[in-house]
């Protein structure tokens, strides 16, 4: 999709009413989407390096949406995203969701995760070996598993289909579109509060005194914020990427049938689901480890992730179809689909997602950390609280959210603590032992 725009039209035609949305994934385009559908005289501009590829951690995410976590901030996200998703046509499949568990607090895990199931009013049964074996028969041996807990409104979402129906959306409403890669921000200070009167790009710099800015840059966000030697904030944004291994099966004819739910096996913290022409697996079973992103969210192959995958592969009765061995260590060097990557993405101190106005910067908003999962129900907070009118108002409950996902929440907090909770979140990624 070309640009609609250019940097001289944008500096020639200031606008008070102008929001600079600064990254295209799925977050991008989900805010895109939805402040385009007010009655406003809103300027829309999304700014991405690349409008025609996915080069964000959207374009490889594994795509499961499970509604349920013990944050009840991310079950009312999850929830609110499913319902976006599910009006997107082939954007989200009810596959379900299987956990499973062998040991005695594996099983208390899940009787727990059922009553906050019960609680959030999403549906979730325990299963005996069998049935759940029955569900996804070429991941499960029966005979390996005791406790099994399934969510049958659980999903997968097409991460690249929807982020697409956004952007189509927004563009048939107006919202105008830039590729060039953003480099940097000139601040101005204003009172006891600064702003972004600049956005530097690759091609040119962009007058943005006048405008609202949104940064849904995902595992890029740390580095534009730290802005060189001048930072945008004050305020600790601590957005810590992170490497992650996931492997494919070679490609196969579909099965016949339903398509198997996503499966995690609680205990060694391992992944699986089916995508159709080929299953996919990953694994949070390692130390984690921090990474700095370079021209895409696919990093350089650890060689300590072939024994990750290795182990990984272990829990499944297909384990031997799996492919373990990483294609290259170079990141620079073109990803080839369909074989094992190390897919980066990002993780904060509390696991939640940054979304809200940066209080030091009177013009920047935050919509960062957003996984798929949570992407639409965030996206829709982000946009009725950026448009702040009587028809978009905010409710109780969306302040109670926005109050959790507040940018400046960390405030006060050393750097290096905030960096080790943030890897420490790694290991149980959906907040099992919260």
């Amino acid at each position: 999709m070309p640009s609609t725009l250019t940097i001289a039209q944008l500096n020639n035609n200031p606008s008070p009413r102008r929001i600079i949305i600064v990254g295209g994934g799925i977050v991008g385009a989900a805010l895109a989407f939805h402040l385009s559908r007010a009655e406003s005289e809103n300027h829309i501009i999304l700014i991405d390096k690349s409008l025609e590829t996915l080069l964000g951690s959207t374009g490889h995410a594994p795509g499961f949406v499970g509604q349920l976590n013990e944050s009840p901030v991310l079950t009312r996200l999850a929830k609110d995203t499913v319902q976006d998703y599910l009006t997107i046509p082939g954007g989200f499949q009810t596959v379900g969701g299987l956990e499973l568990s062998s040991t005695p607090s594996g099983l208390e895990t899940l009787e727990r995760r059922q009553r906050i199931a019960q609680e959030a009013g999403l549906p979730a049964e325990l299963l005996t070996p069998e049935v759940a074996a029955s569900l996804a028969p070429d991941f499960i041996d029966a005979n390996s598993i005791k406790h099994c807990l399934h969510f049958p409104l659980d999903g997968t979402a097409n991460a690249g289909i929807i982020t697409s129906y956004y952007v189509h959306q927004a563009r048939a409403r107006g919202v105008d579109f830039l590729e060039t890669a953003v480099t940097g921000f000139a601040t101005k200070k204003e009172n006891e509060t600064s702003k972004i009167a600049t956005v530097k790009t690759a091609s040119g710099d962009i007058n943005s005194e006048g405008s609202t800015v949104i940064l849904a840059t995902g595992i890029w966000t740390s580095s534009l914020i730290s802005n060189g030697s001048t930072p945008v904030t004050q305020l600790p944004i601590p957005i810590v990427p992170v490497a992650h291994p996931y492997t494919f099966t070679p490609l196969r004819a579909r099965r016949v049938g339903t398509p198997y739910p996503f499966v995690r096996w609680l205990d060694h913290h391992v992944y699986a689901r089916d995508h159709g022409d080929r299953d996919g697996l990953g694994s949070y079973d390692h130390p984690p480890m921090q990474l700095d992103p370079t021209k895409s969210a696919i990093g350089a192959w650890p060689s300590s992730f072939d024994q990750v995958l290795s182990d990984a592969c272990s829990n499944l009765k297909n384990k031997t179809e799996f492919q373990i061995q990483g294609q290259n260590t170079d990141p620079e060097e073109p990803w080839v689909a369909n074989k094992p990557f190390n897919g980066i993405f990002s993780v904060t101190p509390d696991n939640l997602p940054f979304a809200g106005r940066v209080p030091d910067v009177a013009n920047l908003w935050l919509a960062a950390a957003i996984w798929v999962t949570t992407a639409g129900g965030t996206a829709k907070l982000l946009a009725r609280e950026i448009l702040g009118d009587d028809e978009n108002s905010t409710t109780s409950e969306d302040k109670a959210l926005l109050d959790a996902l507040d940018p400046a929440r960390f405030q006060g907090v050393e750097a290096d603590l905030l960096l080790q909770q943030s890897l420490s979140k790694y290991n149980d990624i959906y907040n099992r032992e919260t």
